[in-house]
């Protein structure tokens, strides 16, 4: 077996449905949650994958990092990092630890701190929902989404391992540094989020109110979908990776000035081509 023992910290969306995930495939493995809530620990408690318990145990504490020879951080990134100071006194050597958070740059710095003889490797899966919380858990989550790794010196062979791990819950592994990571999920996750958001508070908070409702159709739907997700994941996405995405949004307010001028002037030709230009690059998203 790849891992023995994995402990689970945090048990919403992601970490739940990587617990189902394990459980389904590897069902000799040892696999411990720890929540921040008793509730949140009731329900994983509860949790069954065709009949059998998905976690082996369930807690509050997370001195139980110390059984584990694999630890994966689920939570927010600023918990994240808060966390990492937290088990490092309670980690064997030989431990590997990896995260899920969204941005790489700040994680791997704190990194650094943990124990000499424990691996620590920065993990990012591109997958998710506008949804939170154990409740949506679900199986499958992780098939066919990027999982880029940021793998320091010296943990080259662990790393191996675990990007087999998620190979077998069907993720395609991704190498990267963290710089190249968080200048990239800027522009690709972080601003569409922080445009979605000011979209819906836009239009939603607009003086016409309730009036607005009946002309939303699939469109406005479907471009502010994202904005219905964790504000604590976001504003801790955003404030870790503020350099990056203050870069982004300077690009999309040029690139939107180029739209406001071409309607102003009734540029028929220049919208016609920035429709055109979008459209076509849009298009190869699909082949």
């Amino acid at each position: 077996m790849l891992f023995h023992h994995c402990t689970i910290v945090g048990l919403g969306l992601l970490g739940g449905s990587l617990a189902l995930d394990l459980r389904r495939l590897l069902p000799e493995m040892t696999i411990t949650g720890v929540a921040h809530r008793e509730e949140t620990v009731t329900l994983a408690k509860a949790l069954r994958h065709e009949g059998t318990p998905v976690f082996t145990d369930a807690t509050c504490d997370i001195t139980v990092v110390r059984d584990a020879d694999l630890v994966i951080l689920c939570t927010p990134v600023q918990t994240i990092l808060a966390q990492m100071a937290q088990i490092t006194p309670y980690l064997a050597p030989g431990t590997v630890v990896t995260d899920v958070g969204s941005t790489k740059r700040t994680i791997m710095n704190a990194a650094t701190a943990l124990p000499t003889g424990v691996f620590f490797i920065g993990g990012h899966p591109m997958a998710g929902s506008d949804r939170a919380g154990l409740t949506h858990a679900r199986t499958g989550l992780f098939a066919n989404a990027t999982w880029a790794f940021c793998i320091p010196p010296g943990a080259e062979a662990v790393a191996q391992r675990l990007t087999a791990l998620v190979e077998l819950l069907g993720a395609r592994p991704l190498l990267i540094d963290p710089e190249t990571h968080d200048d990239l999920v800027a522009m690709t996750s972080h601003l569409p989020h922080v445009a979605a958001a000011a979209l819906t508070n836009l239009v939603l908070g607009s003086a016409h109110g309730d009036a607005v409702l009946p002309f939303i159709a699939g469109g406005y739907r479907d471009c502010t979908r994202i904005a219905a997700a964790n504000p604590a994941m976001w504003r801790d996405i955003l404030l870790t990776n503020r350099d990056r995405v203050l870069v982004a949004l300077g690009g999309l307010l040029d690139e939107l000035e180029l739209w406001r001028d071409a309607i102003r002037s009734g540029d028929a030709p220049h919208l016609e081509a920035l429709l055109t230009t979008a459209h076509d690059r849009r298009e190869k998203l699909n082949k």
